[in-house]
């Protein structure tokens, strides 16, 4: 295992599609509307793996229409820049939150944190200074996101059993623009390279 956090693309830039892990971050329009975002990220991911058969579903990840071994991809958008994962060492999952307005935050820390972080994590967030509190919940927020989506997991509430079930996954931070923060998830057992 390898301690420094994987690197990650700012597009446009040449990917190696032989890489094992690909993460690359796309600016994206400065709106909630996803549509040029979800366009962009479809267009960077032909750009990466070539004229490949996409499979979109509302709700559902994007898939390619590959039968043998397809790289695992995960995608995550935030108002102004979307990030993409392509693993071909298996699942993976990416998440990506723009660090949120702390007034407006700050009263529901506390709850999110007990609710679908866990006990461990929301003691630690109720001890951290307020300025730093935002940073640390929206890190913890994202490896959470990003394990579950390795999964294919949908979000919900902490459990000892939920905890036990993402156990195989292994989440880092990612080094982003100012004002995001991102993580990456997967599998522990699928001896990636990236890791």
């Amino acid at each position: 295992m390898r301690d420094r956090p994987p690197v990650v693309l700012h597009w446009p830039g040449i990917a190696d599609p032989a890489q094992d892990l690909i993460i690359v971050a796309i600016e994206t329009p400065k709106t909630t509307i996803r549509d040029v975002a979800r366009q962009r990220v479809r267009d960077v991911l032909r750009d990466i793996l070539g004229d490949v058969e996409l499979i979109s579903s509302p709700g559902q990840p994007l898939r390619l229409a590959i039968r043998d071994n397809p790289p695992g991809i995960s995608v995550s958008h935030e108002a102004g820049l979307s990030l993409l994962a392509i693993h071909r060492g298996g699942p993976v999952g990416v998440d990506l939150l723009r660090v949120p307005n702390a007034p407006n935050w700050q009263s529901q820390i506390a709850i999110l944190a007990d609710d679908y972080l866990g006990p461990y994590v929301a003691q630690q967030l109720s001890v951290a200074a307020q300025p730093e509190q935002i940073v640390q919940f929206a890190q913890a927020w994202t490896e959470h996101e990003a394990r579950l989506k390795c999964l294919g997991v949908p979000l919900i509430e902490w459990s000892p059993h939920l905890k036990a079930r993402l156990a195989p996954c292994r989440a880092q931070r990612l080094t982003l623009p100012d004002g995001y923060i991102g993580a990456v998830a997967t599998l522990k057992s699928a001896g990636n390279r990236a890791f």
